[in-house]
């Protein structure tokens, strides 16, 4: 049986009725778990088996059976780890159904099926006692129920629970502990992730004024989860080492707190503004400290090597990131000067501000930020970053106010486009902005009145274009919607140009391309990789799992920041598809080509990208792929500010010089259909 589910197409804005599979949901739900990219991380699997085996061998030397439970077993990897260090009992609880099924599957192919008990529920949930789900509580606890932010999954609830009701006053935690780190940065690449700036020309002349409430706005208090160690170094001035800011003690022998604020006074090593803390997180996985695991970047990893690429030489994990919190205001620091990190939780999240001269008692220091600005609630942080970047915005600037005149009836259609507002400021007749979305169009108007532009009208329906059609006769787009999950879906200005007004305008851009090159991903490809064998345990049924869920539910192509995971180039880029937007009409196309490898390497991805081509002049075409020129077998350097496509090969193959690569792509801007295909043939 069938169901169907309504989809918003971002080419052309239209929500379509979808024919989907029964359990469609549920196979989304999988393929979005990403556990394997965890699997993968062979640290961690090596270091909870090491801690496991000490706390299983520390209750027998004390003359006791090692009663384990097991919260949130996923694959019951960490069960079938304590079974093979020698626990008496096992009792593992999972409540995602589809992988508690599926830890049964994996539990009986490994030939434990005796050994561990799954019980499909919460830890919450889990009764003890004769006609319980378990006949006595556990003495040795194993869980995985950590993010980005340690606590972001529900720990300390889970934590507190388990002592409470289901272990022994005398268990032992893996992990024993988990002690998060701060260190204080000016990071201004980073900041241009938060902070808006004014818009600039090439002459330093401000266009744009950013409204004050935009400038004193706190920001969101939502974490920046980023690969910390692939942010430019050079671009990363340390004010502060790392700080020890809190420890969670798993092991109960201290009660953890749902709610906490301190003030750790530190001292500055350099001048410098204080803009953000980095922050990461360690566990402790047994009670001697002795194994140790840690999230730092490559420069405060206690495993870091010297190396061209160090952040090469440190554990890779996207399950587990370093995160960005950003300072509600900058405070300017001089070398050796004291001042207070001030450091809040409530059971989930997590926030930090700064101060100068001693503690205050004020409460407001520790609140949340909030913004009041909507920039930070109507945009994601890549396209506030993009909005900052001053080499993108004076070319398009530079591009505009050639088109622009005092006739200049101008359409501007993008989401939270400065650059369109600018329009007016350069003296056009008058300036329509399409601005479907509340948050991004109270943001807009924001900005308007702040500049105190009179030729300016807000629409907030697409259907309002058509009563200015006649007179607009210059359309303009960044482009970028709020929609937009690919580069191309930013196409979707085209669809409304080519629906909705006269064909005899100028348009900017006037056309784009569709860029792709074959990768040895270093990293990247685990997310989808199949396992196979991990520490030794068969996880077919995991592989088979995933794989057939993400045939169900995965688009072919995904966006990812190219720029956080490493990759080299295995042969040159090759143009797949060109849109012509000053055409009458864009026609459906299929093309097919080929390119050839010229190094060998794991081709185990695709990366395309988008070139937008604001007028005929190659000078003003913007990349959203490298940004830099590159020959084959070198490290790509992308655009920070957009997310590229990503093909992840289902099955990476070994390739040699002269292997080709086939692909195919078909487009059809009226039905907002744009698919591709990829096929390696050894030669």
């Amino acid at each position: 049986m069938s169901v169907f589910a309504q989809r918003l197409n971002p080419l052309t804005g239209v929500a379509e009725w979808e024919q989907e599979p029964e359990n469609y949901d549920y196979h989304q739900e999988v393929a979005r778990s990403a556990f394997a990219d965890m699997l993968h991380d062979s640290e961690r699997n090596k270091k909870y088996e090491l801690a496991l085996k000490v706390a299983i061998d520390k209750m027998h030397l004390a003359g006791k059976p090692a009663n384990v439970l097991d919260i949130g077993t996923g694959t019951g990897l960490l069960s079938m780890m304590a079974v093979r260090c020698g626990a008496d009992t096992v009792t593992a609880c999972e409540s995602f159904t589809p992988m508690a099924n599926c830890a049964e599957r994996i539990i009986a192919d490994n030939g434990f099926s005796k050994n561990i008990k799954i019980i499909p529920k919460r830890s919450t949930e889990i009764t003890i006692g004769k006609d319980g789900d378990m006949e006595q509580r556990a003495n040795i606890l194993v869980t995985e129920v950590f993010d980005t932010e340690l606590i972001g999954e529900g720990a300390l609830g889970t934590f507190i629970h388990a002592h409470k009701c289901l272990l022994d006053k005398d268990c032992i935690v893996v992990p024993d502990s988990g002690s998060i780190y701060a260190q204080v940065v000016q990071c201004n690449v980073a900041q241009s992730w938060n902070k808006l700036k004014d818009l600039a020309n090439d002459d330093g002349e401000i266009i744009i004024k950013t409204p004050k409430n935009v400038q004193n706005c706190a920001g969101s208090a939502a974490v920046h989860d980023i690969q910390l160690s692939q942010i430019p170094f050079n671009q990363v001035n340390l004010l502060t080492d790392p700080i020890p800011v809190l420890t969670f003690d798993w092991s109960g022998k201290t009660e953890l707190k749902m709610h906490n604020s301190l003030a750790i006074k530190t001292k500055s090593k350099i001048n410098g503004n204080a803009q953000m803390v980095f922050m990461w997180w360690t566990l402790s996985m047994d009670n001697e400290r002795k194994i140790l695991l840690s999230c730092a970047p490559f420069w405060a990893h206690p495993d870091v090597k010297s190396n061209k690429y160090p952040q090469d030489t440190i554990p890779w994990r996207d399950h587990w990131m370093q995160a960005i919190y950003y300072f509600p205001k900058e405070i300017l620091l001089k070398s050796d000067e004291y001042f207070n990190l001030l450091f809040s939780h409530d059971e989930y999240s997590m926030w930090f501000n700064i101060s100068q001269g001693p503690p205050s008692p004020s409460s407001s220091d520790h609140k949340a930020p909030i913004c009041e600005c909507s920039m930070h609630c109507a945009y994601a942080r890549t396209r506030i970053g993009q909005i900052n970047d001053g080499r993108r915005n004076k070319m398009y600037l530079r591009v505009l106010s050639e088109h622009v005149h005092e006739n200049t009836v101008c359409l501007i259609l993008s989401d939270g486009s400065l650059l369109g507002l600018a329009a007016a400021k350069m003296g056009a007749k008058h300036v329509f902005i399409l601005e479907n979305n509340y948050l991004s169009r109270r943001a807009i108007q924001n900005y308007n009145i702040y500049n105190k532009f009179e030729n300016v009208t807000i629409l907030e329906d697409v259907d309002q274009i058509k009563e200015h059609s006649e007179e607009i006769n210059l359309v303009f787009a960044e482009p970028h919607f709020i929609s937009s999950i690919l580069p191309w879906d930013n196409a979707y200005f085209a669809y409304i140009k080519e629906n909705l007004l006269n064909t005899n305008l100028k348009i900017i851009p006037q056309s784009s391309t569709i860029w792709m090159v074959p990768v040895q991903f270093r990293d990247l490809h685990k997310i989808r990789a199949p396992l196979h064998k991990c520490e030794g345990f068969n996880m077919e049924p995991f592989d088979k799992l995933i794989e057939s869920s993400s045939n169900l539910s995965d688009c072919m192509i995904e966006p990812q920041p190219l720029w956080e995971y490493p990759s080299k180039c295995l042969s040159k880029s090759e143009k797949m598809l060109e849109l012509r937007f000053t055409e009458k009409e864009i026609e459906a196309v299929c093309y097919k080509g080929h390119t050839t490898f010229e190094t060998s390497g794991v081709c185990n991805g695709i990366a395309l990208w988008v070139d937008w081509h604001l007028d005929g002049s190659v000078k003003n075409i913007w990349s959203t792929g490298p940004q830099s020129p590159f020959s084959v077998g070198d490290r790509l350097n992308w655009d920070m500010f957009t997310r590229q496509g990503v093909h992840l090969m289902p099955n990476p193959k070994n390739v040699d010089k002269l292997d080709i690569l086939h692909y195919n792509v078909t487009c059809n801007i009226k039905k907002g259909d744009l698919n591709f295909g990829f096929d390696v043939i050894r030669n």
